[in-house]
């Protein structure tokens, strides 16, 4: 009854509500979508490469499965692997073209920060938010560097939640494959993104794959080269001793000689040593590392994935409708309130 008697303000409050909810739906820009699907593959590292673990072990070096017997990451930590800084800064430095303005991921979100529409939603929508951090934000202190700690900016952690709206990961844990999707208003930039995200991601996930026979391989190489310069030096000592001593015959002469020689066999012996284990390690490294096969390319998308404009339209109506019956039937009672505590405060 009350809200019948009271049709008038809830069918203006309705109709206000449904021209702004027109105003919002012809100013939110058209959005696009651009995703890729890959499967990654890992290979099967064969059996009997204790000889490799063993040598990582005595170079303080844990290979793990990686010797034998290949452990899969999951694809479930991939998301994991986007939310961290160091791939969302690597992506906010991945290059753009054919974008004016900006050459970079990061430029272009600071650009499209700086819009009239952005800066319209930040001052109307944003504005209780933006009060808020202004109350709570503390004066910065000097800044103290910690190893192994990373520090983000506030521009930088402004621009990884813009980044957390942007790209999104899901893996399909059924079928096995991953899907990387991106949005944007502008179709080149969601194209873009995409590709460079999932650029990343592969070089991360190939990186965390092969991290442990990666460490063997610099080692090894060190001691590659070490061991080719001893076996080098042990060849030119020989060298140069026979060719001073070419007509000598006393029995120091053939000592010498026996010991140079003796040398120069257990370096060899040393570097054969070396550089099988070497060229194993190398073998190892082309096992572990996965191959990616893209179901889905990245393409350019042609057709907008939002927004919903009658949706918009429709939600604002609601939200009007809402508003005005809850004011109308809120309205009286409260009034009742504030005076009961008004006389009992008298």
């Amino acid at each position: 009854a009350k809200l019948w008697q009271s049709r008038a303000l809830v069918i203006k409050s309705v109709i206000l509500f449904g021209v702004l909810g027109v105003v919002v739906a012809l100013a939110t820009p058209n959005q696009y979508q651009a995703s890729t699907m890959f499967v990654p593959n890992y290979g099967k590292s064969e059996s009997g490469t204790s000889g490799l673990k063993g040598l990582a072990s005595l170079a303080g070096i844990d290979l793990g499965s990686a010797g034998g017997g290949s452990s899969e990451i999951s694809p479930m930590l991939y998301g994991k692997i986007i939310e961290s800084p160091v791939f969302k800064s690597a992506l906010l430095a991945a290059p753009l073209s054919n974008i004016d303005s900006a050459t970079s991921v990061g430029d272009y979100l600071l650009l499209d920060h700086s819009s009239f529409l952005s800066l319209v939603k930040q001052y109307t929508i944003g504005l209780p938010g933006m009060l808020i951090s202004l109350l709570t934000t503390k004066q910065d202190g000097p800044e103290s560097v910690v190893e192994g700690v990373i520090k983000v900016s506030a521009q930088d952690f402004e621009l990884f939640k813009t980044l957390d709206d942007i790209l999104f990961l899901s893996v399909n844990d059924k079928d096995g494959y991953i899907e990387l999707v991106a949005t944007s208003h502008d179709p080149l930039f969601a194209a873009q993104i995409t590709k460079a995200a999932q650029a990343l991601l592969q070089n991360e996930i190939i990186a965390l794959k092969t991290k442990g026979s990666m460490e063997l391989l610099v080692y090894l190489q060190e001691q590659y080269d070490q061991k080719l310069s001893l076996l080098t030096q042990a060849q030119q000592n020989l060298s140069r001793f026979k060719d001073q001593n070419l007509n000598i015959s006393r029995f120091s002469f053939s000592n010498t000689q026996t010991r140079l020689e003796q040398e120069l066999q257990t370096a060899s012996g040393v570097f054969q040593g070396v550089n099988s284990q070497y060229e194993q390690t190398k073998l190892q490294v082309a096992k572990d590392t996965p191959v990616f096969s893209i179901i889905k390319p990245v393409a350019l998308p042609n057709e907008k994935s939002g927004p919903k404009r009658s949706l918009l339209v429709f939600v604002w109506v609601f939200l009007g409708l809402v508003l005005s019956a809850g004011y109308i039937l809120v309205k009286e009672p409260l009034k009742e309130v504030l005076t009961a505590i008004k006389d009992h405060k008298q």
